[in-house]
């Protein structure tokens, strides 16, 4: 007699008294690639997220701005511009595919009476996040609570940057302490007749 595999036993009709009792069969996990791979769902979950939190954080600005509260409408909508690029093949946010697509995206979105001006500026808060914060971290308590609108924030730290270089005056102090240690530590390796003139040259330049 042929032996029966464990899928066929699984799939037995089994007859209990008089009553049949249905097959067993076991949960099939089947992951697929693109949109239903779980790393998809998972990136779509957080942009869904993100795009939430912005939306709630912008129908209370009225009630409760903050700095904060800019910085998730900056990320929302970030993800909105990146839609449209996407979607238009545009390589800037500008030409109308790339609007059109964008004001459809931020009507859906609930973000369509937020001024064209303040999505524009609330996006570069967020594309230039990092640089602001370090910055907003040397200002005074006072200052910081003064600075909330995303344009006051990004007028100001461009304003602190020296020649439009896109440094801030803290970062341009500690690349420039690190290059002096940098230069005190190799300097004194040399023989002393080779490192006078450095020394020579610090004091010089120094004094001009």
């Amino acid at each position: 007699m042929r032996s029966e595999t464990f899928d066929q036993k699984l799939h037995t009709r089994i007859t209990l008294g008089d009553r049949e009792i249905a097959p067993v069969t076991l949960p099939r996990l089947v992951f697929m690639a693109g949109r239903d791979h779980p790393k998809a769902v998972a990136e779509q979950i957080s942009t869904m997220r993100t795009i939430r939190a912005g939306r709630a954080a912008w129908q209370a600005i009225g009630k409760a701005e903050s700095f904060k509260a800019w910085r998730s409408i900056g990320a929302a909508l970030a993800i909105g511009k990146a839609h449209a690029l996407r979607v238009t093949g545009a390589n800037r946010a500008a030409g109308q595919p790339y609007c059109r697509e964008f004001g459809k995206w931020v009507r859906k979105y609930g973000f369509d009476k937020m001024p064209k001006s303040t999505r524009s500026v609330a996006i570069l808060l967020h594309e230039n996040a990092t640089a602001i914060e370090e910055w907003r971290a040397t200002l005074p308590e006072r200052q910081r609570r003064r600075l909330v609108h995303p344009l006051s924030n990004v007028r100001a730290w461009r304003a602190s940057t020296v020649n439009g270089n896109g440094k801030c005056l803290q970062d341009l102090k500690r690349e420039a302490m690190r290059a002096w240690r940098r230069f005190v530590s190799c300097a004194r390796l040399l023989p002393p007749d080779q490192a006078a003139p450095l020394w020579q040259r610090v004091v010089t330049e120094a004094h001009q």
